[in-house]
């Protein structure tokens, strides 16, 4: 992911966790706040996910997908990913799946992801089917 879609101030990081909403699945939590700036999007992945090369490889894991789905998400929007424990135990697509179904329960996909998108994240249709983007 380019550098110009991380969040790195802490004031930031601050701001979300006291204001934004949030969505959450087994695998992970999304923190999200709506923002007169272009998308940014931090990661939190901390200890008790495990040693620093379990750590770096979901933080890998998560900025991938997230790369792949910047061109579908709501534009004006910060986003925090805080990863569960459950991540290490995680296939990519478990994982793809599930920043997918946090990011349809907020209604932060804006456009349908394209074939190409799905292939590549190997995201379950039936996701989408549900809902009318």
């Amino acid at each position: 992911m380019q550098k110009k879609y991380r969040l790195k101030s802490s004031r930031v990081f601050n701001y979300l966790h006291k204001r934004g909403k949030t969505s959450a699945n087994k695998w992970l939590v999304l923190v999200y706040a709506p923002s007169k700036y272009p998308i940014k999007v931090g990661f939190i992945v901390s200890k008790k996910v495990g040693k620093a090369v379990v750590r770096n490889k979901v933080r890998r894991r998560l900025r991938e997908i997230f790369r792949a789905l910047i061109p579908y998400l709501e534009q004006n929007c910060n986003y925090i990913i805080i990863s569960r424990a459950q991540c290490t135990e995680s296939s990519f697509s478990q994982l793809a799946n599930a920043v997918a179904t946090a990011l349809l329960k907020a209604n932060l996909i804006i456009k349908q992801i394209d074939e190409e998108a799905m292939a590549k994240l190997s995201l379950d249709r039936k996701l989408f089917e549900k809902t009318s983007l």
